[in-house]
């Protein structure tokens, strides 16, 4: 239920959230967010932003990711 609501306030987001601005728009709690968040993040949903502070954002995937993808599910001879 929560891995839900993340996503619905990350893509309405203008730009990356951290934790406590996703924690009080979904009320969930901080330690349920970070599983979920890494949850999602192994699942290719979200990816994180390092810098001053590890914010959130939707993962947009990339043409050359999505290639290499292809690419890589192709049999091998």
């Amino acid at each position: 239920m929560y891995k839900r609501k993340i996503l619905e306030v990350l893509k309405q987001a203008e730009e990356p959230l951290s934790i406590d601005e996703i924690s009080e728009k979904t009320d969930a709690p901080i330690a349920r967010l970070r599983v979920d968040l890494f949850r999602l993040m192994e699942e290719g949903k979200v990816e994180r932003r390092i810098g001053k502070e590890i914010r959130w954002t939707i993962k947009v995937s990339r043409p050359i990711e999505e290639r290499y993808e292809k690419l890589s599910k192709k049999p091998h001879m």
